[in-house]
């Protein structure tokens, strides 16, 4: 057994060092590239550890460029790479096929053909998948569009691999999976994931019958073995032990492997007990693999030589067509449509009735045939007008015509067992003997040759080849495997049906070469005397006499010609020339020549021949034969005994040789005749053979461009769907992606709760949210609208020119604005930029800031109020934050500094009035109150004051507590002045007077309202 398909269990995980070894198979994977669903779930599934190889054939556009390996690398863990020319397949790697070439296999490495339109790119890396791997290729086929991969799954197949098919229920398209279930070749159809798990299952599960079980040492089958085949041979009666005893265990192990089973005696067994299983195992054994007009070329080809062989032979008036191994009928159907269409193309053909025997083993197969319905995908290599012309549309299918039916005879029949059918003109036994061991197809061959006519077809497999029999066919395209039969039946086989019944009128006095043998139509026995008496004058006193063709085979014999003919040694040879004495033969030769090429009568000299020891004078004599439905030229030889040589001519042979030289010069002469003849024959052949050969390969090839350019419009309209299907797909994700986004966009918007218009660059409405009817009476129907032609709800006349400047100028605008029933919004216009970074219109936005007026409003009437309070005070007061600016202040105190309003406003204390109250002492204690210590009490500041001179105030603060607990400061002042010089005038004793009952009193704070 191969060791490359032993056992996967030596790969417990994907090391970096398994691009390294040889994977154990390598999986070719077929499908839209428009269904990535479908190879996500596959290869999400997928199980690492399996040493498996994966190449990824989609149908891809060939004028872009392929995101399939990022996409794939985010579904597996294994290493995904885009295919190169001659890259070797190794295991746990994802190869996938770059758009515009063909992917093939050879020895295990990946070869890339440049293509600009891939034809049929699933099934031509599938076939040489098959063709290079064997038994250890596996084929996927997944959701796609079309009949790609169904051919492919086919050489699957028949190399022993194994296919897996996605359930069509659960593909996103279901044509190309569909279409290979169709062929009956699939192993499990499952959904994607599912296959994963299965393919795993099956690639790493150790092989359970080995190869001691199966044979003995010399190479035979086992004991176990024969033991599983006398089972099918008692169930089904048929014998396989002459099949290929490696294709029949792998079978075997496949069926073990089902069941579970582990030793080839234990499953002998099991066959025993259950027919069923019997049953299974037959199937499998028959591999039926079959599709219209599968290999066109080949059916073309046949269909060439079908003409020139049915105008040879259309004087039979029927061809009879064998088809062994024919499984479903596919292949039957074919050849009845082909000779259908041969027979119309030629009026003289018209008459010609054909009848075609299809066999095979299967019972259920030929019960399929003969019911003749298809489905869509089976008949997808049938062209649309032979659809039309030889099949009737049924649901889901097509059922073929019934004088297509009434050509073909099903049955079930035993190729190697049962008799075969005789008088054939063509047998057709394609992909079957592949299956059979060399010594059965050394029996089956040669019924090959005996159930055909001379010259008949016989038709094989593109695998197959003629072995030890090539002696008995020969060639007629040996690239499509097209034989003819060569040797002939025994004389006698066709013999003329009416030459004893007609009578025969030979006329020796005439000489001319016009006079021809005509034949009289047989007229009534009179009595069986006249019959007995023909007889009798037919068998003593006609001459000698055979018919042969124009190239001397015998179809008849009359008389006894033993005294002239005999057969040759060797190999049985029945022409007449070879069976002629050699005193005969040259003279013989000469004068059939010459009445083949005058078509009249040719009489030989008087020839010396000895009849059992006495000497003989023979004359031959060739005469052209007419008679009514001749089916081709005939030639009669008869031979006439003049008697017994004069004496005189026996006395003087002694001394007189002159003539025997004349004879012999005469020989020599034909002899030459005949070799110049020969030699011109061969040339003039020659030159005709070349000329059909270039006529036949002219025609071949425009045949083959005509193909090739119908194939080429198909897979363009194929790729043309798939790119559809592809740029489908991803207009699909991006709607979706869209159809979010906007979704989300719209919730926020509504969310948020903000009027919103977008607008285009001529200020037509593109969309809104739900709160701009506050602001602009918009509805649905205004979407396009210029927004200049929509009430607004706005005093503010201006709006269409902020928005023009804005779209001209990209600066984004914002103001205040109020509506006509009061309410207040913060209006914002910004140009509306696109991915692409152009201005596309502008989006303005209107907030509502009701609350925020209000506020406003509030503060600045409680402002207004406590300025009046202030103001009513007569001493200066001002009001200070944490950091000693001005907050507010009365007008005594600007009336104390000479100041205006905006000069106080915002100030430092101590940058007042050109520094009046810059006191560090001052404003530390200051300070020190912002922060909760010290206190502030009767300070005593000198002043400068313009216009009144040097000046003492007393000065005196107290904090403020606040809502955002930040400290704030109410500091007022008190002129002193007078009163401290009325003191100085009335003494030292009175200012100190004054000064303490001001201190024990304690100064009066003003209202701190």
């Amino acid at each position: 057994m191969n060791e490359d398909a032993h056992t996967a269990t030596d790969f417990p995980e994907a090391p970096a060092e398994s691009r390294f070894r040889t994977p154990t198979a390598i999986v070719g994977i077929g499908g839209s590239a428009g269904a990535l669903d479908s190879y996500e779930r596959l290869f999400t599934a997928l199980a690492q550890g399996s040493g498996m190889a994966f190449v990824v054939v989609p149908h891809l556009d060939p004028q872009s460029g392929s995101l399939m390996p990022e996409l794939l690398a985010r579904c597996t863990s294994l290493p995904v790479v885009e295919i190169t020319d001659g890259l070797e397949a190794a295991a746990e790697h994802v190869y996938v096929a770059p758009p515009g070439h063909t992917v093939t296999l050879l020895r295990g490495a990946l070869q890339l053909t440049p293509d600009p339109q891939p034809h049929l790119p699933i099934d031509t890396f599938f076939a040489s998948l098959a063709a290079d791997q064997g038994e250890r290729a596996v084929a996927v086929v997944l959701s796609g569009m079309g009949i790609d991969g169904s051919r492919g799954v086919q050489a699957i197949k028949q190399n022993l691999g194994l296919v897996y098919v996605q359930d069509p229920a659960t593909a996103q398209y279901a044509s190309m999976p569909q279409s290979a279930v169709a062929t009956g070749t699939a192993d499990q159809v499952l959904p994607a994931e599912e296959l994963a798990a299965e393919l795993f299952a099956q690639v790493t599960r150790t092989q359970t019958l080995r190869y001691p079980e199966a044979f003995a040492s010399d190479g035979r089958a086992s004991a176990s073995l024969q033991k599983v085949l006398n089972q099918v041979r008692v169930r089904t009666s048929h014998d396989f032990s002459q099949y290929k005893l490696n294709t029949l265990v792998r079978r075997i192990d496949r069926r073990m492997k089902s069941q579970q089973i582990q030793d080839l005696e234990q499953y002998a067994h099991v066959l025993r007990d259950n027919p069923e299983e019997v049953r299974a195992l037959f199937r499998d054994f028959l591999i039926n693999v079959t599709s219209f007009f599968r290999d066109p070329q080949a059916f073309e080809m046949v269909a060439a030589h079908l003409r020139t062989y049915m105008r040879e032979h259309a004087e039979s008036g029927s061809f009879r067509i064998w088809v062994a191994g024919c499984s479903t009928g596919e292949e039957a159907y074919s050849l009845a449509m082909l000779l259908r269409e041969v027979l119309e193309e030629t009026e003289d053909l018209s008459h010609v009735g054909v009848q075609i025997f299809a066999t095979d083993l299967d019972q259920e197969a030929v019960d399929t045939a003969r019911l003749g319905l298809y489905s869509t995908q089976a008949v997808a290599g049938v062209s649309t007008e032979r659809l039309d012309r030889f099949f009737i549309a049924r649901d889901g299918g097509y059922q073929v015509r019934s004088e297509l039916r009434e050509m073909i005879v099903f049955a079930r029949h035993n190729v190697f067992r049962d008799p075969p059918f005789t008088r054939l003109d063509l047998v057709s036994c394609r992909n079957m003997l592949i299956y059979f061991s060399p010594e059965l197809q050394k029996e089956v061959l040669p019924l090959f040759h005996f159930a055909l006519k001379p010259g008949g077809l016989l038709f094989l497999g593109p695998s197959e080849t003629l072995g030890t029999s090539r002696e008995m066919f020969g060639t007629l395209d040996n690239r499509w495997k097209l034989y003819r039969r060569e040797g002939f039946r025994p004389a006698g086989t066709l013999a003329l049906a009416n030459l004893s019944q007609t009578p025969l009128t030979i006329e020796p006095q005439r000489t001319s070469r016009e006079h021809h043998l005509r034949f009289q139509p047989a007229r009534p026995r009179e009595s069986s005397v006249s019959s007995s008496v023909q007889t009798v004058l037919l068998a003593e006193w006609t001459p000698p006499a055979v018919a042969v063709d124009a190239q001397g085979t015998v179809v008849y014999v009359s008389g006894r010609t033993g005294a002239y003919l005999e057969l040759p040694n060797g190999v049985p040879n029945n022409n007449v020339v070879d069976m002629a004495f050699p005193e005969l033969r040259y003279e013989l030769i000469g004068a059939l020549r010459e009445a083949v090429a005058t078509d009249s009568e040719v009489r030989s000299p008087v020839l010396d021949f000895t009849v059992q020891c006495t000497p003989h004078q023979l004359e031959l004599v060739v005469t052209p034969m007419r008679y009514p439905g001749q089916p081709q030229d005939l030639f009669l030889i008869v031979f006439l005994d003049r008697g017994q040589a004069p004496l005189q001519s026996l006395a003087s042979a002694g001394p007189d040789t002159s003539g025997r030289v004349a004879q012999l010069e005469r020989e020599l002469q034909r002899t030459k005749e005949y070799l110049q003849a020969t030699i011109e024959e061969t040339e003039v052949a020659l030159e005709e053979r070349k000329s059909t050969n270039e006529e036949l390969q002219t025609t071949n090839e425009e045949l083959q461009s005509s193909i090739e350019e119908l194939m080429t419009s198909k897979e363009e309209l194929q790729s043309l769907n798939e790119e559809l299907s592809t740029i489908n797909a991803e207009h699909h994700v991006i709607i979706t992606d869209l159809q979010q986004a906007n979704d989300d966009m719209k919730n926020l918007l509504d969310s948020v709760g903000i009027a919103t218009v977008f607008l285009d660059n001529n200020l037509r409405v593109k969309r809104f949210t739900p709160r701009i009817t506050e602001v602009v009476s918009l509805m649905s129907v205004d979407l396009g609208r210029p927004i200049t032609d929509i009430a607004s709800n706005l005093r503010y006349d201006i709006l269409a020119e902020d928005i023009q400047r804005v779209i001209q100028t990209l600066i984004p605008y914002e103001t205040e604005v109020q509506t006509k029933d009061g309410r207040w919004f913060l209006m914002r216009i910004s140009p509306y930029r696109t991915f692409d970074n152009t201005i596309d219109g502008a989006v303005v936005v209107f907030t509502n800031i009701d609350t925020v007026k209000q506020l406003h409003h509030q503060l600045r009437d409680a402002q207004d109020q406590n300025e009046a309070v202030l103001n009513t005070m007569s001493d200066p007061v001002v009001v200070l934050d944490h950091n000693l600016r001005v907050l507010s202040h009365n007008k005594a105190l600007l009336e104390l500094l000479q100041l205006q309003v905006a000069d106080a406003k915002g100030v430092r204390l101590f940058d007042l009035g050109s520094g009046q109250f810059d006191n560090p002492e001052l404003t530390g204690l200051l300070r020190d109150l912002t922060l909760g210590s010290g206190e502030l009490s009767d300070f005593m500041l000198h002043m400068d004051l313009p216009g009144q001179g040097r000046r003492i105030v007393k000065v005196n603060a107290r904090p403020l507590q606040t809502h955002d607990e930040r400290a704030e400061l109410l500091l007022w002042a008190e002129d002193v002045t007078p009163i401290i010089q009325q003191l100085a005038e009335e003494g030292p004793g009175a200012i100190h007077e004054t000064t303490s009952s001001e201190a024990d009193s304690g100064a009066q704070a003003p209202d701190q309202n």
